[in-house]
């Protein structure tokens, strides 16, 4: 089964009884486990009992396949329903769901969900096209919140606290937030406490004042720095998120991130100017940064960016799968990318 759209909201909310395997995956790994707690609570009641709840990874899978089948049909000494959860699942897990799965539907009966999680998967992934296309299974794509489902987000989490946000600061906070789930939501919630009760309306001022230390802020002037080529802003930017604890991959996520909003600003500019390219992008350019963007789309070339897409995906994987430090390999290609020669 593939989920896409509002059929998320509504499996979520009331899963298909018939499923008894859900693939939760996708850039936004905030978003990946919230969804993979909802599940897993509605399932067992808890995150955490250790009668109803079973937790595996792909790696144990690889290693002890039988491990699934023996987890899923196991009964709890408490009652309730069971939920097997696999984190870092990934397409070797494939044929031993699929294993699984065919001698469930002729074997004894067993109301266990299976949650597994996962990066992001292509259309061409064995785990993902399995999940998709049984019918006793179901594919939950967790995107980045953007534009207006980004707004609609901090709106709607904002309105839970009792706050209102005025427009200015909603633009601030939608240009810093969004590219993790889980930092989104603990974004507004230390907002919220910054603000010291209900019935206010969160100012941009306020917005700078809680968040504006954040990570995010941290990622933003990264980023800037290394399309500007400014190496010692890099080496500045590297610094404080890692001393901040943000995480290679994310950096090297952040800047990708950056260079895709250039490459189609820069591909839309012949049709009305950066300027109103610039307007398009959702969440749009925050205004401090507006300049600096514009100098960047100059400063530019689409084989340019091409090559600093290319060089950050490339170390993303090497990160992954090397046993070279990963600060190390995300440093080097940083001072790379910003020591690149204009149209290269």
């Amino acid at each position: 089964m593939k989920l896409t759209g509002k059929t998320i909201d509504r499996f979520l909310a009331k899963p298909d009884p018939q499923v008894m395997a859900v693939l939760v995956y996708g850039v936004d790994a905030g978003l990946v486990r919230e969804r993979a707690n909802q599940l897993v609570r509605q399932a067992a009641g808890s995150l955490d009992d250790p009668f109803r709840v079973a937790a595996l990874s792909g790696k144990i899978l690889r290693e002890d396949p039988a491990r699934l089948a023996d987890e899923a049909m196991a009964m709890s000494l408490t009652g309730g329903r069971r939920a097997v959860r696999i984190e870092d699942a990934d397409d070797d897990v494939a044929p031993i769901l699929k294993s699984y799965l065919a001698g469930a539907a002729s074997g004894p009966a067993t109301d266990s969900l299976i949650v597994l999680e996962a990066e992001e998967l292509p259309a061409r992934s064995a785990l993902r096209k399995l999940c998709e296309g049984a019918d006793q299974a179901a594919a939950l794509p967790c995107y980045r919140d953007e534009g207006a489902g980004l707004s609609g987000l901090i709106r709607e989490k904002l309105q839970q606290e009792g706050l209102a946000i005025a427009p200015e600061a909603l633009s601030y906070l939608a240009a810093r937030l969004g590219g993790d789930r889980a930092v989104t939501v603990s974004e507004l919630e230390k907002l919220a406490l910054y603000m010291g009760g209900t019935g206010k309306t969160v100012a941009l001022a306020d917005v700078e004042a809680a968040v504006g230390d954040s990570a995010a802020h941290a990622l933003d002037d990264l980023v800037y720095a290394l399309s500007d080529r400014d190496t010692a802003g890099v080496e500045r930017g590297l610094a404080r998120s890692l001393g901040e604890g943000t995480a290679p991959i994310s950096l090297l996520r952040a800047a990708a991130r950056h260079f895709l909003r250039l490459q189609w600003a820069l591909g839309k500019a012949d049709q009305g100017g950066i300027e109103g390219a610039m307007r398009s992008l959702r969440p749009p350019v925050f205004f401090k940064y507006e300049d600096r963007f514009k100098g960047a789309a100059r400063r530019w070339s689409p084989a340019g960016i091409a090559t600093a897409l290319e060089r950050l995906l490339a170390t993303e994987q090497l990160c992954k799968r090397s046993g070279s430090p990963a600060e190390t390999l995300c440093r080097r290609v940083f001072l790379e990318i910003a020591s690149l020669k204009p149209g290269r």
